[in-house]
């Protein structure tokens, strides 16, 4: 008995003295955060997911008392700043501030990544957005019936704008499937950055673009809501729903896939050996979210305010992974 003792005491000094002497643990849990924090946005500047993370980084390493900078790695929908980004030091310095969703599911179904869902502690998904199909204003396209039908009757002629890997891309490819048509009756031009794609609609380089409802507000003097991938209507658009649509053209409906989430993710190594300081950045998170001027100064740049906090950030994102699975192509 005293023996088992002496072992016990001696196992619990050397698991003391291995923390005493970690260098990690000592800056992540007892010092956190480090003297720098690096947000990394896995799509180009200027776009929905670029402004939610320099607007966050702002106001938060005020709350955290360090500075963040936030560098963008782009390409592959998202793929090269995810690989990027698990490349980085686990140790809480670097975060992912991005759309986390659906970019990272659809470039592990689309790509041959070294990552999966369980190497991300997804903290908050802030903006949550649904789909809109919208056309250039001066095009003579009224309703999605008109647009599909002239698809139909030129095919590869019109130009859609997407971000690769986004939900847009795929609703898209729903919406053709639904009116009895497939990818290549429309040419579909890919751009790394949402901001990018909504140019290219508001100045006429394309016809149609499918991308977020709400980052589309800024440009909507330019265009015309054709449809929203939602469950139900928005109070900002008028458009109907993306199955009302095919339901009034006598088409099958489709399944609803939820639109981008904007937010935060860190690494799932620095959650698990660092709790206390993943814990931190929760808190400080949700904290200047619940900032009255801060969510007031978001809300006039049309950027998302919403916390849904790490269980149902991880929820949404575990069980989108699922329909996105079923419905995206095996090859691109």
């Amino acid at each position: 008995m005293y023996i088992k003792k002496v072992h016990v005491a001696t196992a619990v000094l050397g698991v003391a003295i291995a923390e005493a002497f970690n260098p990690l643990t000592a800056v992540a849990q007892e010092s956190w955060p480090p003297k720098k924090v690096t947000f990394v946005v896995a799509l180009g500047p200027g776009g929905s997911a670029d402004r939610t993370a320099r607007a966050l980084a702002q106001r938060l390493q005020d709350t955290l008392d360090t500075p963040i900078s936030v560098i963008n790695q782009e390409g592959g929908g998202g793929h090269v700043g995810h690989t990027y980004f698990q490349n980085m030091p686990d140790d809480g310095s670097y975060f992912l501030a991005s759309s986390i969703h659906p970019y990272i599911s659809n470039a592990m179904l689309r790509f041959d990544a070294d990552y999966d869902l369980s190497d991300f502690a997804f903290i908050n998904g802030q903006w949550n957005d649904h789909d809109l199909f919208a056309v250039n204003a001066d095009t003579p396209y009224e309703t999605m019936g008109d647009f599909m039908a002239a698809a139909k009757e030129n095919p590869g002629t019109l130009r859609v704008s997407v971000v690769p890997g986004s939900t847009g891309a795929i609703n898209l490819e729903l919406a053709l499937e639904g009116f009895g048509l497939d990818k290549d009756d429309v040419n579909i031009v890919t751009y790394q950055s949402g901001g990018a794609a909504r140019t290219a609609v508001a100045g006429g380089q394309v016809d149609m673009t499918v991308l977020a409802a709400d980052g589309t507000l800024s440009i909507k003097e330019y265009i015309r809501p054709l449809a929203l991938a939602a469950e139900s209507p928005s109070e900002d658009w008028d458009a109907p729903t993306l199955n009302t649509v095919l339901e009034e053209n006598g088409n099958e409906t489709v399944p609803v896939l939820a639109g981008s989430m904007r937010g935060l993710a860190a690494h799932a190594t620095f959650k698990e050996k660092h709790p206390e300081a993943f814990q931190k950045m929760v808190d400080a998170y949700q904290s200047v979210l619940q900032d009255e001027e801060f969510v007031e100064n978001l809300e006039s740049q049309d950027i998302g305010t919403e916390w849904l906090g790490p269980e149902r950030t991880t929820e949404i994102i575990e069980s989108n992974f699922e329909i996105l699975q079923r419905y995206t192509p095996e090859e691109e």
